[in-house]
Protein backbone atom coordinates (compact mmCIF):
# COMPACT_ATOMS: atom_id res chain seq x y z
CA UNK A 1 0.00 0.00 0.00
CA UNK A 2 3.16 2.71 0.98
CA UNK A 3 5.76 2.23 3.15
CA UNK A 4 4.19 2.41 5.82
CA UNK A 5 0.44 0.75 5.42
CA UNK A 6 -0.74 -2.15 4.67
CA UNK A 7 -3.53 -4.17 3.93
CA UNK A 8 -4.86 -7.18 6.17
CA UNK A 9 -7.41 -9.78 4.70
CA UNK A 10 -9.51 -11.79 7.62
CA UNK A 11 -11.36 -14.92 7.66
CA UNK A 12 -13.96 -13.94 9.72
CA UNK A 13 -16.15 -17.28 9.03
CA UNK A 14 -20.26 -16.89 8.79
CA UNK A 15 -20.87 -15.75 13.02
CA UNK A 16 -19.63 -12.07 12.06
CA UNK A 17 -22.14 -9.88 10.35
CA UNK A 18 -21.37 -8.25 7.44
CA UNK A 19 -19.95 -4.82 7.95
CA UNK A 20 -21.35 -1.48 6.93
CA UNK A 21 -19.53 1.45 5.16
CA UNK A 22 -18.28 3.37 8.25
CA UNK A 23 -18.32 0.55 10.86
CA UNK A 24 -14.72 -0.58 12.61
CA UNK A 25 -13.57 -3.52 14.38
CA UNK A 26 -11.84 -3.24 17.57
CA UNK A 27 -8.60 -5.76 17.42
CA UNK A 28 -6.16 -7.40 20.40
CA UNK A 29 -2.94 -6.98 17.94
CA UNK A 30 -0.87 -8.47 21.28
CA UNK A 31 -1.45 -10.50 24.15
CA UNK A 32 0.61 -7.86 26.09
CA UNK A 33 -0.90 -4.96 25.15
CA UNK A 34 -4.53 -4.49 27.41
CA UNK A 35 -6.44 -2.06 25.12
CA UNK A 36 -7.59 -3.05 21.87
CA UNK A 37 -6.67 -1.10 18.35
CA UNK A 38 -10.13 0.12 16.35
CA UNK A 39 -9.69 0.06 12.40
CA UNK A 40 -12.06 0.77 10.17
CA UNK A 41 -13.15 -2.00 8.22
CA UNK A 42 -11.54 -1.37 4.50
CA UNK A 43 -13.49 -3.94 2.16
CA UNK A 44 -15.06 -6.90 1.82
CA UNK A 45 -13.63 -8.90 -0.99
CA UNK A 46 -16.01 -12.27 0.21
CA UNK A 47 -18.14 -13.14 1.78
CA UNK A 48 -16.72 -14.30 5.45
CA UNK A 49 -13.79 -12.12 5.37
CA UNK A 50 -13.20 -8.42 5.72
CA UNK A 51 -10.22 -5.82 4.71
CA UNK A 52 -7.90 -3.72 7.25
CA UNK A 53 -5.75 -1.12 5.95
CA UNK A 54 -3.03 -0.61 8.66
CA UNK A 55 -0.79 2.11 8.96
CA UNK A 56 1.76 1.43 11.13
CA UNK A 57 2.18 4.26 13.85
CA UNK A 58 3.12 2.64 17.38
CA UNK A 59 3.47 -0.81 19.08
CA UNK A 60 0.48 -2.33 18.59
CA UNK A 61 -0.01 -1.47 15.13
CA UNK A 62 3.82 -2.80 14.80
CA UNK A 63 1.99 -6.14 16.13
CA UNK A 64 -0.69 -6.43 14.18
CA UNK A 65 1.43 -5.54 10.63
CA UNK A 66 4.34 -8.44 12.24
CA UNK A 67 1.39 -11.09 12.46
CA UNK A 68 2.67 -13.86 10.67
CA UNK A 69 0.04 -15.29 7.88
CA UNK A 70 -2.77 -17.52 8.91
CA UNK A 71 -2.47 -15.91 12.74
CA UNK A 72 -5.56 -15.79 14.49
CA UNK A 73 -6.82 -12.60 15.77
CA UNK A 74 -9.39 -12.00 18.18
CA UNK A 75 -11.52 -9.24 16.93
CA UNK A 76 -14.55 -7.83 18.32
CA UNK A 77 -17.24 -6.66 15.90
CA UNK A 78 -18.32 -4.83 13.47
CA UNK A 79 -19.49 -1.67 15.78
CA UNK A 80 -20.28 1.83 15.60
CA UNK A 81 -23.00 3.10 13.02
CA UNK A 82 -22.61 3.62 8.98
CA UNK A 83 -22.71 6.14 6.11
CA UNK A 84 -25.91 7.47 4.69
CA UNK A 85 -25.87 6.64 1.33
CA UNK A 86 -27.06 8.42 -1.34
CA UNK A 87 -30.26 8.38 -3.86
CA UNK A 88 -29.40 6.57 -7.01
CA UNK A 89 -28.30 9.35 -9.17
CA UNK A 90 -25.73 12.48 -8.99
CA UNK A 91 -21.78 12.15 -7.59
CA UNK A 92 -20.63 11.63 -4.18
CA UNK A 93 -17.34 13.59 -3.55
CA UNK A 94 -15.20 11.47 -1.03
CA UNK A 95 -12.09 13.22 0.51
CA UNK A 96 -9.51 11.04 2.09
CA UNK A 97 -6.13 12.65 4.08
CA UNK A 98 -3.81 10.10 5.06
CA UNK A 99 -4.98 6.76 6.24
CA UNK A 100 -8.22 8.15 6.23
CA UNK A 101 -8.63 6.33 3.09
CA UNK A 102 -9.55 3.41 5.19
CA UNK A 103 -12.39 4.42 6.52
CA UNK A 104 -13.45 5.54 2.82
CA UNK A 105 -12.86 2.43 0.70
CA UNK A 106 -15.46 0.12 1.94
CA UNK A 107 -18.05 3.49 1.12
CA UNK A 108 -16.84 4.22 -2.41
CA UNK A 109 -17.28 0.07 -3.21
CA UNK A 110 -20.66 -0.10 -2.06
CA UNK A 111 -20.71 2.81 -4.32
CA UNK A 112 -19.98 1.46 -6.82
CA UNK A 113 -22.16 -1.96 -6.71
CA UNK A 114 -24.92 0.83 -6.59
CA UNK A 115 -23.51 2.34 -9.74
CA UNK A 116 -23.10 5.58 -8.27
CA UNK A 117 -20.65 8.14 -9.58
CA UNK A 118 -17.92 8.90 -6.98
CA UNK A 119 -15.28 11.78 -6.92
CA UNK A 120 -12.39 10.88 -4.84
CA UNK A 121 -9.77 13.03 -3.38
CA UNK A 122 -6.86 11.46 -1.77
CA UNK A 123 -4.53 14.16 0.36
CA UNK A 124 -1.28 13.47 1.90
CA UNK A 125 2.25 15.20 2.86
CA UNK A 126 3.80 13.69 0.32
CA UNK A 127 3.83 11.19 -2.74
CA UNK A 128 4.86 8.65 -0.55
CA UNK A 129 2.09 8.92 2.00
CA UNK A 130 -0.45 8.75 -0.62
CA UNK A 131 -3.30 5.90 -0.73
CA UNK A 132 -5.47 6.81 -3.94
CA UNK A 133 -4.60 3.55 -5.45
CA UNK A 134 -7.14 1.84 -2.58
CA UNK A 135 -10.23 3.13 -4.51
CA UNK A 136 -12.08 1.92 -7.52
CA UNK A 137 -9.57 2.82 -10.11
CA UNK A 138 -10.94 6.06 -12.62
CA UNK A 139 -12.88 5.17 -15.68
CA UNK A 140 -13.28 7.61 -18.76
CA UNK A 141 -16.48 7.61 -18.67
CA UNK A 142 -16.32 9.87 -15.59
CA UNK A 143 -18.35 7.07 -13.33
CA UNK A 144 -14.73 7.44 -11.21
CA UNK A 145 -13.03 10.51 -11.11
CA UNK A 146 -9.91 10.49 -8.51
CA UNK A 147 -7.44 13.10 -7.78
CA UNK A 148 -4.53 13.77 -5.63
CA UNK A 149 -3.18 16.11 -3.88
CA UNK A 150 0.46 16.35 -1.70
CA UNK A 151 1.18 19.32 0.82
CA UNK A 152 4.79 19.17 -1.00
CA UNK A 153 3.69 19.14 -4.54
CA UNK A 154 5.45 16.06 -5.06
CA UNK A 155 2.51 14.59 -6.93
CA UNK A 156 -1.00 16.02 -8.40
CA UNK A 157 -2.45 19.09 -6.51
CA UNK A 158 0.54 20.95 -5.13
CA UNK A 159 -1.36 22.15 -1.41
CA UNK A 160 -3.60 20.74 0.76
CA UNK A 161 -6.89 18.02 0.01
CA UNK A 162 -8.79 20.63 1.22
CA UNK A 163 -8.43 23.24 -1.55
CA UNK A 164 -8.67 20.87 -3.74
CA UNK A 165 -12.31 19.86 -2.54
CA UNK A 166 -13.29 23.79 -2.35
CA UNK A 167 -12.58 23.96 -5.68
CA UNK A 168 -14.38 20.87 -7.25
CA UNK A 169 -17.64 22.33 -5.12
CA UNK A 170 -17.98 25.34 -7.02
CA UNK A 171 -18.06 23.58 -10.15
CA UNK A 172 -21.31 23.83 -12.16
CA UNK A 173 -21.82 19.81 -11.73
CA UNK A 174 -20.52 19.34 -8.33
CA UNK A 175 -20.99 16.50 -5.91
CA UNK A 176 -24.45 16.24 -4.15
CA UNK A 177 -22.83 15.09 -1.09
CA UNK A 178 -19.87 14.84 0.57
CA UNK A 179 -17.99 12.02 3.12
CA UNK A 180 -14.71 12.65 4.30
CA UNK A 181 -11.94 10.87 6.93
CA UNK A 182 -8.80 12.55 8.12
CA UNK A 183 -7.28 14.06 10.68
CA UNK A 184 -9.53 16.65 12.86
CA UNK A 185 -7.98 20.16 11.00
CA UNK A 186 -8.77 18.84 7.55
CA UNK A 187 -12.19 17.17 8.40
CA UNK A 188 -13.32 20.59 10.00
CA UNK A 189 -11.88 22.30 6.81
CA UNK A 190 -14.22 19.95 4.77
CA UNK A 191 -17.15 20.79 7.22
CA UNK A 192 -17.05 24.74 6.88
CA UNK A 193 -16.59 24.23 2.67
CA UNK A 194 -19.46 22.26 2.37
CA UNK A 195 -21.80 23.87 5.16
CA UNK A 196 -21.02 27.70 3.19
CA UNK A 197 -22.21 25.13 -0.26
CA UNK A 198 -25.54 23.77 1.89
CA UNK A 199 -23.63 20.58 0.53
CA UNK A 200 -24.64 17.44 2.86
CA UNK A 201 -21.40 16.07 4.62
CA UNK A 202 -20.77 13.28 6.70
CA UNK A 203 -17.26 12.56 8.63
CA UNK A 204 -16.03 9.05 9.75
CA UNK A 205 -13.99 10.47 13.01
CA UNK A 206 -10.79 8.50 14.01
CA UNK A 207 -10.32 8.47 17.55
CA UNK A 208 -8.28 6.02 20.36
CA UNK A 209 -10.71 3.80 22.26
CA UNK A 210 -11.17 1.92 24.85
CA UNK A 211 -13.70 -0.42 25.06
CA UNK A 212 -15.39 0.28 22.09
CA UNK A 213 -18.98 0.20 22.71
CA UNK A 214 -19.41 3.57 24.99
CA UNK A 215 -18.85 2.09 28.47
CA UNK A 216 -15.79 4.06 29.32
CA UNK A 217 -16.76 7.77 27.56
CA UNK A 218 -12.94 7.48 26.20
CA UNK A 219 -13.68 8.64 23.11
CA UNK A 220 -16.35 11.59 22.85
CA UNK A 221 -16.27 14.36 20.50
CA UNK A 222 -18.14 17.58 21.20
CA UNK A 223 -21.52 18.13 19.28
CA UNK A 224 -24.28 20.70 19.16
CA UNK A 225 -26.36 18.49 21.25
CA UNK A 226 -23.49 17.51 23.84
CA UNK A 227 -20.72 15.18 24.06
CA UNK A 228 -20.93 11.82 22.01
CA UNK A 229 -18.76 8.45 21.93
CA UNK A 230 -17.37 8.26 18.85
CA UNK A 231 -17.28 4.44 18.84
CA UNK A 232 -20.97 3.81 20.00
CA UNK A 233 -22.79 7.07 18.54
CA UNK A 234 -20.18 7.46 15.90
CA UNK A 235 -17.67 7.03 14.55
CA UNK A 236 -20.01 8.59 11.22
CA UNK A 237 -21.14 12.28 12.46
CA UNK A 238 -22.93 14.88 10.34
CA UNK A 239 -20.91 17.52 10.27
CA UNK A 240 -23.21 20.07 10.79
CA UNK A 241 -23.69 18.84 14.50
CA UNK A 242 -19.61 18.63 15.16
CA UNK A 243 -18.19 21.68 17.62
CA UNK A 244 -15.42 22.05 15.07
CA UNK A 245 -13.61 24.45 17.63
CA UNK A 246 -13.32 21.64 19.96
CA UNK A 247 -12.75 19.04 17.09
CA UNK A 248 -9.33 20.83 16.01
CA UNK A 249 -8.53 21.11 19.63
CA UNK A 250 -8.75 17.26 20.55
Amino acid sequence: MSPTSFLFTFESGPDLPTPRPGQFVNVAVADDLTLRRPFSVAGIPAPGRFDLLVEMRGKGTRALAEKPVGSAVDVMGPLGNEFTLPDAGGVSLLVAGGIGGAGLRLLAQELRRGYHRIHALVGARSSEGLLNHVFPAPTGDGEVLLEVATDDGSTGFHGMVTALAEGVLDEPDAPSRVYCCGPPAMIAAIADITAKRNVPCEALLEEMMACGVGACRGCVVATRSGYKSVCSDGPVFDTRELVLEELVRA
